[in-house]
């Protein structure tokens, strides 16, 4: 009997040994599920596309994807969505830094690795958050506009992201010192659309109503504003090409087809590239690492950023280079499809 006991039990430990190794290998199997805050914008249409991608080159799949129109409670809820469709990771980009924390605890309760792109969370955890330094593409925006604007004089019209998020304060902060920095005394007339393209529109019309002297304009997303600030401006009669006279010199940050497109035909004179392209990579690289169970560290990375531990998160911020017509035509900026 005692035989026959030994026997049934190494054969149930190897019945439990395989057991984990299937589980552990399903494990390691990529699903991925995208919570994005909007999709009303190339930019998180591209990095969808590009981080589906990316997870089925490691071998994985898209469980779902999510949009929550802006609605933070929506986000909270594609959170679980996403988690019940069967995703073991998630890439998102944040609609609050607050209110995303009830999202990231129900991830955290179900094991469920994040990875935040673009922003960061201002609670709750995350394995890595992947992004650009929004205050340095702030500052490289003003020395662009600085160099672009022939006559010094008069306002500058700076239309800000939402400043309840990290990169609307970090955008509109970085260009305030850098610009005064590069022109002092300047008069920065400062106004918010809250990522917005139609308030955008409005707060242009109504800005160069009042302020016909209008000497330059920086826009904290050329993906939402270029498009209905360029149209206000065209029926006002102010959309020049900078070769012409009465160009109002214009820059902008995140990098679009079609602020490329406005660059190479003079309407703006520089945008700051977000490597959008590279969020989505170098997001499932680390949710990989994450799924096999890789610590995350600081230090320098393989693709030219450094992981700086920032509060309790590592941040790898990632180069944004500034286009203008020198080098619009690069391949590598996402807004050119690569």
């Amino acid at each position: 009997m005692s035989k026959i006991l030994k026997l049934l039990s190494a054969a149930f430990g190897a019945a439990m040994a395989f057991g984990q190794t299937t589980a552990g290998a399903a494990d390691t199997t990529m699903k991925l599920g995208l919570s994005m805050p909007t999709l009303n914008t190339p930019f998180f249409t591209v990095l969808v596309s590009a981080a589906s991608s990316e997870a089925k080159a490691v071998g994985g799949s898209v469980a779902q994807v999510t949009n929550a129109n802006r609605d933070a409670s929506q986000q909270v809820t594609d959170f679980r969505n996403l988690i019940n469709a069967g995703a073991n990771v998630i890439l998102a980009g944040v609609v609050d830094r607050a209110a995303i924390k009830p999202a990231l605890d129900f991830a955290k309760s179900h094991n469920v690795p994040v990875v935040i792109v673009d922003d960061k969370p201002s609670a709750g955890e995350v394995y890595a958050v992947v992004r650009a330094d929004n205050l340095a593409m702030g500052a490289r925006a003003a020395e662009a506009l600085a160099a672009a604007m022939t006559a010094k004089a008069g306002p500058v019209l700076e239309i800000t992201g939402a400043l309840t998020t990290t990169n609307g304060r970090n955008r509109k902060d970085g260009f305030d010192k850098a610009f005064r920095e590069k022109i002092p005394g300047a008069q920065i007339i400062e106004q918010t659309a809250n990522w917005d393209g139609p308030t955008s529109a409005n707060v242009a019309l109504t800005v160069l109503s009042g302020n016909p002297n209008i000497a330059g304009i920086y826009l904290a997303t050329d993906t939402l504003y270029y498009d209905p600030v360029s149209a206000a401006l065209k029926s006002r009669g102010h959309l020049v090409p900078a070769s012409e006279s009465g160009h109002i010199p214009m820059v902008a940050i995140d990098g679009g087809s079609g602020a490329l497109k406005a660059i190479r035909e003079g309407y703006l004179d520089a945008t700051i590239s977000q490597p959008v392209t590279d969020y989505a990579k170098y997001g499932v690289d680390y949710l990989q690492a994450a799924l096999k169970g890789q610590p995350m560290k600081a230090g320098p990375t393989d693709h030219s950023s450094n992981v700086v531990q920032d509060g309790a998160y590592f941040v790898d911020e990632l180069p944004s280079p500034t286009v203008t017509k020198k080098n619009v035509d690069d391949s590598n900026l996402w807004g050119n499809g690569k």
